[in-house]
């Protein structure tokens, strides 16, 4: 009620970068977190084709959110 109907979700927190940040595109299933070695707050983070949409969002709101949770740049990109 104090959220007059607004949606929230809840990520689960984890120390491992890798699985935080497979965590926050939750629903999408993430097959892979690949962590840049010359930026250490960038990663490219692998999804099946068929999820590669659900992981981006609508205009992109997941990734944006989820970069912001995570403190990550994140760049999605499909399997193939």
């Amino acid at each position: 009620n104090e959220l007059k109907g607004e949606n929230m979700d809840i990520v689960e927190w984890n120390e491992d970068p890798a699985i935080f940040i497979a965590n926050a595109l939750n629903p999408a299933e993430v097959s892979d977190v690949i962590f840049d070695v010359d930026n250490p707050k960038a990663c490219t983070v692998v999804v099946p084709d068929y999820q590669l949409s659900l992981a981006i969002g609508k205009r992109g709101q997941n990734a944006r959110l989820a970069a912001k949770l995570t403190g990550f740049k994140i760049d999605i990109k499909s399997e193939t």
